[in-house]
C-alpha cells in the first residue's frame, strides 16, 4: 500500500484490518439474536417466494428474455424463480444448508439486480437515490451466513473459519457504508431537496386509507416546519451514517438511530413496501416488503453483533 493512500487511510480513520470489537466469542444471548434475525430474513424469503408467481415478475422476466408473456420459457424461467426462493427461505429458517444457499442466493441477487432490475434503474431526476433492492438484500445474506458460522460449534479449523466471517461482516459493513453514501450523494439532487412532500404525495396512490391517513400526517408536518429542511436533514443524516459505518466512529450511538430512520423511510415513503397494485405485488419485481426493512435488519443484525452498549475494545 502507498504511503499517500496509507495517509488518506490514516485522515479518514479507515482501517482494512478486521476490527477487534467483533466478538471473537459469541455470548448466550448474541447466538439466539442471531438464531431471530436469521429466521426473520428466511420469512421475508418466504413471503417473496409467495410473491414470485406473480404475473408482474412473469412480465419482467418475458421482457428480459425477449418472448412472449405465455410463452413456455416464461413458465420454466417463472418456476424455477420460485423453487430458488423457497430453497433459500428453508435454509434461512431451518439453519441447514447455508453454504449452498449463500452461493445461490449471491448469483440469484447479482443475476436479478444486473439483469432485471438494471442495477436499480433508479432515476435521480425522479427522486429516486438508492442503488435498488438486490444490494442490501445481498448484504444481509452474507451478513447471516458469518453470523451463522460463529454461532456453530468448534472444528478443526474453526479459529480461521472465525476469522474469515468477522471479515466478511466487516467488509458488508463497508459496503453497507457505501450504500448509505451513495444514497446521500444524490439525496443533495435538486428535485430531491425541491420535492420531497410531492414523492411522499405520490407514495400514497393505491395505498389503504388508514395508511394514507398515516403517510398524511407526516405530510403535514414536515409542511408546517419546512420541506426543504426536512429534506437537507435526511441527506446529513444519511451521510453522518455513511461515515459512522466507513469509519467505524460512534456506531453504537448511530446504529440505532440507522434503524428508527430506516422504519420511519420504510412506513412512509415506501409504505411498508409500496406502491401498491392490482396485481398484489409491490416494490421491485419479488419482493412485496420494500427495501428501507433491509436496510433497518442490518442495522439490528450489526447492533447484536457490536453488543451495544458494550464499550468498544481499542486497537493496539
Amino acid at each position: 500500500m502507498s504511503k499517500v493512500t496509507q495517509t488518506v487511510y490514516r485522515w479518514l480513520d479507515f482501517d482494512l484490518r478486521p476490527p477487534r470489537d467483533i466478538p471473537a466469542n459469541i455470548t448466550a444471548p448474541q447466538e439466539l439474536a442471531f438464531h431471530a434475525l436469521r429466521i426473520s430474513f428466511g420469512l421475508i424469503w418466504l413471503f417473496n417466494s409467495w410473491t414470485a408467481s406473480a404475473s408482474a415478475n412473469k412480465h419482467a422476466i418475458a421482457q428480459f428474455i425477449g418472448v412472449p408473456f405465455g410463452a413456455w420459457p416464461v413458465r420454466v424461467i417463472g418456476n424455477g424463480v420460485l423453487l430458488l426462493d423457497l430453497i433459500l427461505a428453508v435454509a434461512l429458517l431451518s439453519g441447514r444448508g447455508m453454504r449452498i444457499a449463500l452461493w445461490l442466493g449471491v448469483a440469484y441477487l447479482l443475476v436479478m439486480w444486473v439483469g432485471i432490475s438494471h442495477t436499480g434503474g433508479f432515476n435521480t431526476a425522479a427522486g429516486q437515490t438508492d442503488p435498488g433492492i438486490a444490494p442490501p438484500y445481498l448484504i444481509m445474506l452474507i451478513i447471516t451466513f458469518a453470523c451463522w458460522r460463529l454461532t456453530q460449534p468448534a472444528t478443526a479449523g474453526h479459529t480461521a473459519t472465525d476469522e474469515h466471517a468477522r471479515l466478511a461482516i466487516y467488509a458488508m459493513r463497508l459496503l453497507f457504508g457505501g450504500l448509505w453514501a451513495w444514497d446521500a450523494l444524490f439525496k443533495w439532487h435538486p428535485y430531491y431537496l425541491t420535492h420531497l412532500v410531492g414523492y411522499l404525495t405520490a407514495s400514497q396512490q393505491g395505498e389503504p386509507a388508514w395508511l394514507a391517513a398515516y403517510t398524511q400526517a407526516w405530510i403535514d408536518f414536515i409542511t408546517l416546519v419546512n420541506p426543504v429542511f426536512f429534506a437537507v436533514l435526511a441527506a446529513l443524516l444519511e451521510g453522518i451514517l455513511a461515515w459512522a459505518l466507513i469509519t467505524g466512529r460512534f456506531l453504537r450511538v448511530l446504529m440505532p438511530a440507522g434503524f428508527v430512520y430506516s422504519l420511519v423511510i420504510w412506513s412512509t415513503a415506501e409504505g411498508f413496501g409500496g406502491p401498491y397494485s392490482a396485481l398484489g405485488q409491490t416494490g421491485m419485481t419479488g419482493n412485496m416488503l420494500g427495501n428501507a426493512v433491509l436496510y433497518a435488519l442490518i442495522f439490528l443484525t450489526f447492533m447484536v453483533v457490536y453488543r451495544w452498549p458494550q464499550p468498544v475494545e481499542k486497537r493496539a
